[in-house]
C-alpha cells in the first residue's frame, strides 16, 4: 500500500491548503494527514485515545475509519470513491468475500467492494465484541452474550 499516516497539530492542520477527508472544527482534537504519490487529504478526529484504522481494500483502493467516519479512496488518484458518516464510533473494517464490512459499536455496514455501494445494515442487540468466519457463515457476538449471523 502506497498510503501514508503523518499526525499533525493543529496549527499545521489548520496551516496548510490541502482538501479535507473530514472535520467537526467543534470537537476534534486529533489532526492527520494521508498521502500517496498524486494526493494528499488531511482530517481531524475527536477521541485522544485511538487512531484512524487505515485498511487496504486491493493495490487500487483503501478505507479509513475513525470516530463517526469512514470513507474509501482510489489510491491512484485519491479521489474519494464513498464517505458514510456514521451513527455509532467505528471499530474496524473487515474484508470478507468480496465486501467490505465496517463494524461500529453498534451496526455493521456491508459495502459491496467492486461497487462501493452499501449492500446492508445490521443493527447490533448490544455493543459489539467479535466477528468471524465459521464453515461459510459469519458470526457476530456482542458484549452480552447475544450471537447473530450475517449474510
Amino acid at each position: 500500500m502506497n498510503i501514508k499516516f503523518k499526525e499533525l497539530s493543529e496549527s499545521e492542520f489548520h496551516s496548510q491548503n490541502i482538501p479535507i477527508l473530514f472535520e467537526d472544527k467543534l470537537a476534534d482534537r486529533n489532526f492527520g494527514l494521508i498521502s500517496g504519490k498524486t494526493y494528499s487529504y488531511k482530517f481531524g478526529w475527536q477521541s485522544t485515545a485511538i487512531k484512524p484504522v487505515v485498511t487496504e481494500i486491493d493495490e487500487f483502493r483503501c478505507s479509513i475509519g475513525v470516530d463517526l467516519n469512514f470513507v474509501v479512496l482510489e489510491l491512484s488518484t485519491g479521489r474519494m470513491l464513498a464517505t458514510i458518516s456514521l451513527d455509532y464510533f467505528f471499530y474496524e473494517t473487515k474484508l470478507i468475500d468480496g465486501f467490505i464490512y465496517v463494524i461500529t459499536e453498534l451496526e455493521i455496514i456491508k459495502i459491496d467492494a467492486s461497487t462501493i455501494k452499501i449492500n446492508a445494515r445490521y443493527n447490533l442487540p448490544d455493543y459489539f465484541e467479535y466477528m468471524k468466519l465459521t464453515e461459510g457463515a459469519i458470526v457476530v457476538k456482542c458484549v452480552n452474550g447475544d450471537v447473530i449471523n450475517i449474510d
